[in-house]
């Protein structure tokens, strides 16, 4: 019932149905780790809030221009001269986000390339539906069908045999 998978959506993403706890329980007690997508950089790669929260709190933190303090605490507050070399390490880490994102696969995936394979996949959805719909109407009453049997067993074969006197061969 299920057509053949876009060129780019991997065997996983052909399954009809997701797991579900009782088929899989060891999804209940794995590690938030687990959930990740494999080939996906984890998300604290692209998380940069809460480090350039801390500068720009040091930057307002910053007492008054003093002549003779010339260093600054690494937590403590931050004057204007130090905030390049404090958001160095904003820096690289933006820099590692976004090598991060180029080496994902398919990155050069075109915008018609993703709009053949949504209509690909909308068609697919749309035979499905009409699939299930098939299989939900009703069945045919005994009028409109043929009465005849199409498969029969030994036991029915046997009656029917029976039934018309045959005898059985012995």
């Amino acid at each position: 019932m299920s057509g053949s998978a876009t060129p780019h959506a991997p065997a996983s993403a052909r399954a009809s149905l997701p797991p579900t706890a009782a088929a899989t329980p060891a999804l209940l007690h794995a590690p938030a780790s687990a959930y990740a997508s494999p080939g996906l950089p984890p998300p604290a790669t692209f998380d940069i809030v809460p480090d350039l929260h801390k500068l720009l709190k040091r930057i307002i933190d910053a007492p008054p221009p003093d002549p003779s303090s010339q260093s600054a605490a690494a937590d403590g507050p931050l004057e204007i001269q130090h905030v390049a070399t404090a958001a160095t390490d904003i820096r690289l880490k933006i820099q590692r986000a976004q090598r991060a994102v180029m080496s994902l696969p398919e990155i050069g995936r075109t915008c018609a390339d993703q709009e053949e394979e949504i209509e690909d996949l909308e068609a697919r959805i749309a035979r499905l539906k009409a699939s299930l719909r098939e299989l939900a109407r009703p069945a045919e009453t005994t009028e409109d069908r043929d009465t005849r049997p199409t498969s029969i067993d030994c036991m029915v074969a046997l009656d029917m045999a029976l039934a018309k006197g045959a005898k059985c061969p012995t």
